[in-house]
């Protein structure tokens, strides 16, 4: 009798759980707790949390090919995702040549909650996140009527310890702001956002570098406020006023430096460990342009954008292009792989040169002859004679609409000068 309810127990064990199951599963129904149903094709507010403050800006998720895609909008620009992944209520963004990552998972109510993990010089940050569906406002969901234009040209200088000059450049269209900021240094890429009253906002966020530019309007005429980035403690405070036809108020997009010497040389290995030196014998008698960058630089990647598809236009013509590589680390291994991904992005095919590590001292050690460089990007053209010609330092991105025309013009008239001269 014993042995018989031996062997009928853990038949009856398996009855009872499955009856347990079977009742938490109601109960839960009836308590009207929602699962999550996996990660929707849609428009999204996503909202990164910023030590000083939120940074929004929108998310598109799209089919493409049965597979969801996601696109990061600022305005009319519109980012790609390098990789979207979906696995479930998971959805991975990548952005390899940045090396960051934005990670969520699907919430049963549709929303999307997780971290992003942004490359910085000291290391990875990470910053939580959140994206509600069918939120097609930046900043103001209801906002007030605008007492005051905002779109124009502004000379902006930030406070501080380090004040600097640019131009804040802003197009508005009943309230929706779009524009950007050219410092001498390289401009702040694609902002977009919004007017209540006599406040605005802008923001960018590119899946790595991102900013918020917040200020009012002012009965004097001037803008004022203050701005942030994602490892910011405190805002940086700015003031603006329109645009002159003064000297003071103009502002270089792009430095243009005579060279300290006449020549330069250097050797640096390939992102595949091939040493690459500007004396050997494929650069002679060429025009050579050498760009100075990183893939942390987002500057560099509008560089990279235009310089590209240049360079492999202009190459039959007798045109060379090298890419100086100074990144965060100085880890050789690291710094190559990531140089292939940014090549790979930007389809890339001239050498990029791991030069070291970026900042002034390392700079400095990868190009002696020039005391380092202090702008990224900086751009060397060397004529047919290997003789350096001149220098040029930051960048009008494709955000700065006529400047960004302006630059390239001047690009591809310094270099089809150089063409034309006799080795």
């Amino acid at each position: 009798m014993n042995r018989s309810l031996a062997r009928q127990r853990p038949f009856t064990l398996l009855v009872v759980a499955a009856a347990l199951a079977a009742l938490l599963l109601l109960l839960t129904a009836c308590s009207g707790a929602k699962q999550a149903e996996g990660v929707k094709p849609g428009q999204y507010r996503l909202t990164l949390d910023f030590p000083v403050g939120q940074l929004p800006v929108g998310l598109d998720l799209v089919e493409e090919g049965g597979v969801i895609t996601a696109y990061l909008v600022n305005g009319g620009n519109r980012t790609r995702a390098e990789s979207t992944t979906v696995e479930g209520n998971r959805l991975t963004l990548a952005f390899p040549s940045y090396d960051s990552t934005l990670v969520a998972e699907a919430q049963p109510d549709g929303s999307l909650s997780g971290t992003a993990t942004l490359r910085r010089k000291d290391g990875p940050v990470p910053v939580k996140f959140a994206a509600v569906p069918g939120q097609a406002w930046r900043f103001y969901e209801t906002p007030a009527a605008a007492t005051g234009a905002i779109g124009g040209t502004w000379l902006l200088e930030t406070q501080g310890d380090e004040p600097e000059k640019g131009l804040l450049l802003v197009k508005e269209t009943n309230g929706v702001l779009e524009g950007t900021i050219q410092f001498p240094t390289g401009d702040v890429r694609y902002l977009a956002g919004q007017v209540s009253g006599d406040e605005f906002a802008l923001s960018t966020f590119d899946g790595n570098q991102g900013s918020v530019w917040r200020g009012k309007r002012f009965a004097d005429g001037t803008l004022r406020g203050e701005n942030f980035g994602a490892t910011a403690k405190t805002p940086t405070k700015w003031i603006a006023h329109p645009q002159s036809a003064a000297p003071a108020d103009q502002v270089v997009a792009i430095g243009e430096e005579k060279p300290p010497v006449e020549r330069i040389d250097f050797t640096f290995p390939d992102a595949n460990g091939k040493p690459v030196s500007l004396s050997d014998p494929q650069y002679k008698g060429k025009v050579v342009v050498v760009a100075i960058g990183g893939t942390w630089c987002p500057n560099c990647h509008d560089e990279a954008l235009f310089l590209a598809p240049y360079a492999k236009r202009r190459k039959a013509e007798g045109l060379e292009v090298i890419g100086l590589q100074l990144e965060y680390t100085d880890d050789p291994a690291r710094s190559a792989a990531q140089s292939r991904r940014f090549a790979q992005r930007y389809n890339i095919e001239y050498p990029l040169l791991i030069a070291g590590k970026s900042g002034a001292e390392g700079s400095k050690k990868a190009l002696p002859q020039l005391d380092g460089v202090r702008v990224y990007p900086t751009t060397l053209f060397i004529d047919r004679k290997g003789r350096l010609r001149t220098i040029h330092t930051g960048y009008a991105g494709p955000a700065t609409g006529e400047l960004n025309k302006k630059a390239t013009a001047e690009f591809d008239a310094l270099v089809s000068e150089l063409l034309a001269e006799k080795a």
